[in-house]
């Protein structure tokens, strides 16, 4: 008996929000970060939301806390080079919508840097309204 309460006190611990550390609760809600922003998202609004959730971080341990995690799943991750990107989710249509998927593939991605990545997604959403932009766009490529 003694052990089956010592284990219900520790699973409470884990799941109360005010004594886990911050970091700690950013991995949970990890995924949905990195979601917005390769979506274009800034890191100062994402920030700004996680604020309103009752976060209180500074933008400078925001991002290290992002690195810290990155790495940490970059080194959980096995290479498998045949395995799909997760940028081509981004923009997808639910399966049997006929919808499109609006994201590029993951070979059009392949040898690109993330920023260049991100660039590239967000391209996809943000037309130019000035023809003069996007004649110098397309110089650059």
């Amino acid at each position: 008996m003694e052990q089956k309460n010592v284990s219900e006190r520790l699973r409470a611990l884990a799941m109360d929000d005010k004594r886990r550390p911050e970091t700690a609760r950013l991995r949970d809600v990890f995924n949905d970060v990195e979601a917005a922003l390769t979506a274009g998202i800034s890191q100062a609004d994402v920030l700004a939301e996680l604020h309103k959730s009752g976060y209180t971080m500074t933008m400078a341990s925001f991002k290290s806390a992002l690195q810290r995690i990155r790495k940490e799943r970059s080194k959980n991750q096995p290479t498998n080079p045949g395995a799909k990107s997760a940028t081509t989710t981004v923009g997808a249509a639910p399966e049997g919508s006929g919808v499109e998927e609006t994201s590029p593939a993951a070979d059009d991605l392949s040898g690109l840097d993330k920023k260049q990545r991100r660039e590239r997604l967000g391209d996809q959403f943000i037309k130019p309204i000035n023809p003069l932009l996007k004649q110098i766009k397309e110089h650059k490529k």
